[in-house]
């Protein structure tokens, strides 16, 4: 007799084979759902890491800001309090405004011995929140008299601001006054328009 050697066979007939089957079944039916949750879990964690990465800009701009928050605060306090003290409020009148100007320029002339021949409100402008508000003036002054009178303007610590938007001079041809100058003089003054 010839002794024939044949492979093992698996077959799920034996006890033994029914039980190693249930029991890699069960094992499979338990690490399973384990493998599949530690799998999204990763890719979770890897989700939230580039999420993470990619806000840290953006969080250290916000954090900044909130750092810079009392600086800020101030200086649009200091911005709105120039601002006031430069402009008529939006409760003064335009018409109001152009009037008073045109009253201040006059009484500064008038202080320094500068003729006013004539002024008038001219076209308001707005722009940016705030409304140009100007004057023109037609003055008669000797080179003196104009420096002094622009002196004084310049000087005037009544608020608001008063601004020099063109002077144009022209030498007069009065022999009996010479050295005389007439001036066209336009100033104008903001308002806020809120």
């Amino acid at each position: 007799m010839s002794a024939a050697l044949s492979a093992p066979s698996f077959s799920l007939n034996t006890p033994h084979a029914r039980a190693l089957f249930a029991v890699g079944l069960c094992a499979l039916l338990v690490f399973a759902p384990v493998f599949c949750g530690a799998v999204y879990l990763i890719h979770k964690a890897m989700w939230a890491a580039e999420t993470v990465e990619a806000g840290e800009p953006r969080l250290a701009r916000l954090q900044g800001l909130r750092e810079a928050a009392g600086r800020v605060s101030a200086a649009r306090h200091t911005a709105e309090e120039s601002l006031a003290r430069l402009t008529y409020p939006a409760s003064t009148p335009a018409d109001r405004v152009g009037a008073d100007l045109q009253q201040r320029m006059r009484a500064v002339a008038d202080s320094v011995g500068v003729a006013v021949a004539g002024s008038q409100v001219i076209n308001v402008k707005e722009a940016n929140g705030l409304e140009q508000i100007p004057v023109s003036l037609n003055l008669e002054a000797s080179h003196e008299e104009l420096r002094q009178f622009l002196v004084a303007v310049s000087a005037q610590t009544q608020a608001p601001a008063v601004y020099v938007d063109n002077l144009v001079l022209t030498p007069t041809r009065n022999r009996s006054r010479p050295g005389r100058l007439q001036v066209q003089a336009r100033f104008s003054v903001l308002r806020r328009l809120q």
